[in-house]
């Protein structure tokens, strides 16, 4: 399954704002774009401004992706949508690149 992944944190909990002021017990946050053998990452991106992040996950379960955030919840928010790969489901039905 395909999960599109929205984590967010705040200027109190950023870890990158921390570690610039000097806080070296902070974890980065941002280890989940490495994946796992459970969880392969498609996509990372963020958009810092707002301490967004965003990414695009394929695995086989739901409990394995939010696993892969844990370290994320004590900093905001994380959502864990799965999604449907439209381009495959086109493929799929016999549409691509049909009129």
């Amino acid at each position: 399954m395909i999960f599109h992944i929205i984590a967010q944190h705040d200027h109190e909990t950023c870890p990158i704002a921390k570690s610039l002021e000097g806080d070296t017990s902070v974890k980065p946050a941002s280890k989940w774009v490495e994946g796992n053998d459970k969880v392969k990452v498609l996509g990372a991106y963020a958009y810092p401004v707002s301490h967004r992040l965003f990414g695009v996950v394929e695995s086989d379960t739901f409990e394995d992706v939010a696993d892969l955030f844990r370290s994320h919840l004590g900093l905001g928010p994380v959502e864990v949508l799965p999604v449907t790969d439209a381009i495959q489901r086109r493929k799929d039905m016999g549409l691509w690149g049909s009129d």
